[in-house]
């Protein structure tokens, strides 16, 4: 199963699905969920530290990376690698956050200097 943010997603995805889609015979559905954003869920349960953020939303990592108000601490962001070029400015504008990267591979782990 991937789970996507529909409108952000990177249409590369969509070439990957419809080509594993043919492969395997397999088909796709789209599904219409509910979300939150982070910062909600936060101040819902009044979390105000996190200690590991995993993020895989298939393409829509840096527009959720964006939404974060980080009025909540996050030490360690670790999202998917999708495509190096969509990966680089998510490493700058998290750079520009006081984060730095500690791995990238198929994810990219991000620390605060802190």
């Amino acid at each position: 199963m991937i789970y996507i943010i529909k409108e952000m997603y990177d249409i590369r995805h969509e070439h990957r699905l419809n080509k594993e889609n043919n492969i395997h015979g397999s088909t796709t559905e789209i599904i219409e969920v509910e979300t939150m954003k982070i910062e909600t869920i936060c101040d819902i349960h009044k979390i105000s530290h996190i200690n590991y953020l995993s993020i895989d939303v298939e393409g829509g990592e840096f527009e959720l990376i964006k939404s974060i108000n980080f009025k909540v601490y996050i030490d360690v962001i670790g999202y998917e690698n999708n495509y190096y070029d969509t990966s680089i400015p998510i490493i700058k504008y998290l750079e520009e956050k006081d984060y730095i990267v500690i791995n990238i591979g198929l994810d990219i782990f991000m620390i605060h200097k802190k």
